[in-house]
């Protein structure tokens, strides 16, 4: 057997080993994106059945294999288990190999791949935790962040540093400015500009309270001044009910610092830009159902899904879609 055989065996054998640990990791990704939300503890209480409660046996925890030979029902009640399970599942392993074929062993070492890996099985959490809850918990956030300083410890002091930099496109100043280049904004975005445009623009009870102290500024009769309070003072109810209103959440912000640190500043933009538009159309149609559907019910919608969008995509082609685009200039 030749070199080369044996040298494509091997290969091969990494990457079955790293879908079915993929597979493994995506069935405990299932139960962070439903207990996290609810603070439940992830290792006290054992996989369950959500309809019956029933305690589900060893042998149908097989992630992938065990949805598909129950027909996505549970074995005691036969209550319908969501194909999500699997989804996940098969989309944790996926891209586990995905990356170890795109950052093989051979050149990258086993470190690098595995620390983007993990990176990747945290989006997928806050992902799926986002769009059903409209929330991402801290602590995967945080291990986002860890997995992020890891890899940039990783590639400055334990690996090949030159040649994973050269085929990476992504230095030492490319993470620290992938750090700020997205979130800064973001913060600035959602925090300040965002605000005062609402208060300023749209907001019609911030423009009545607006309009009501100028009156009080003004000399006014006894009862004119007792009915522009209590007028005040009910405009005041209603803006402290509502509450704030941001554009984006910190969440958004933290996870975006962490895929920049952990991609560059390249790949961020352009996960950014693919999460925008994704999040573009996907609003877009949101309000075109509305109005056929004469739906007056709130359309807001969670935007770190399509962050998480952009961010995949970044791993695989985010510094070539960026070069691309500039070679275009």
């Amino acid at each position: 057997m030749s070199i080369e055989i044996l040298a494509k065996l091997s290969y091969l054998g990494i990457y079955i080993f790293v879908f079915l640990s993929g597979a493994v990791i995506g069935s405990f990704l299932n139960v962070c994106i439903l207990r996290l939300p609810l603070g439940e503890s992830l290792v006290k209480r054992n996989s369950h059945c959500m309809t019956c409660g029933a305690e589900i046996k060893r042998y149908d925890l097989i992630p992938i294999v065990s949805w598909i030979i129950l027909r996505g029902k549970c074995r005691n009640c036969g209550a319908t288990i969501s194909p999500r399970y699997m989804i996940v599942e098969s989309l944790t392993a996926v891209l586990f190999t995905l990356t170890f074929v795109k950052y093989d062993t051979v050149n990258f070492g086993f470190v690098y791949p595995m620390l983007l890996s993990f990176f990747l099985a945290a989006v997928i959490v806050v992902a799926f935790e986002d769009f059903d809850t409209k929330t991402m918990s801290i602590s995967v956030l945080l291990w986002m962040g860890i997995f992020a300083i890891a890899q940039t410890i990783n590639v400055m002091f334990f690996a090949n540093t030159a040649y994973i930099e050269s085929m990476t496109g992504i230095s030492l100043p490319d993470r620290l400015i992938g750090l700020f280049a997205v979130s800064l904004p973001l913060l600035l975005i959602g925090f300040v500009i965002t605000p005062l445009f609402y208060m300023y623009f749209l907001s019609e009870d911030h423009k009545e309270r607006r309009k009501l102290r100028r009156r009080l500024k003004g000399e006014l009769a006894p009862f004119d001044y007792n009915r522009v309070t209590a007028a005040l003072k009910e405009v005041n109810g209603r803006i402290e009910e509502k509450g704030q209103v941001f554009g984006f959440g910190m969440g958004d912000i933290v996870l975006m610092a962490a895929a920049g640190l952990m991609l560059g500043f390249k790949a961020v933009v352009t996960a950014a830009f693919i999460g925008i538009v994704s999040g573009a159309i996907y609003g877009s149609f949101l309000k075109a159902k509305s109005v056929n559907e004469e739906n007056k019910e709130d359309n807001a919608f969670a935007f770190g899904p399509f962050l998480c969008i952009g961010i995949v995509a970044a791993v695989f082609i985010g510094n070539g879609l960026w070069d691309a685009y500039v070679s275009l200039l």
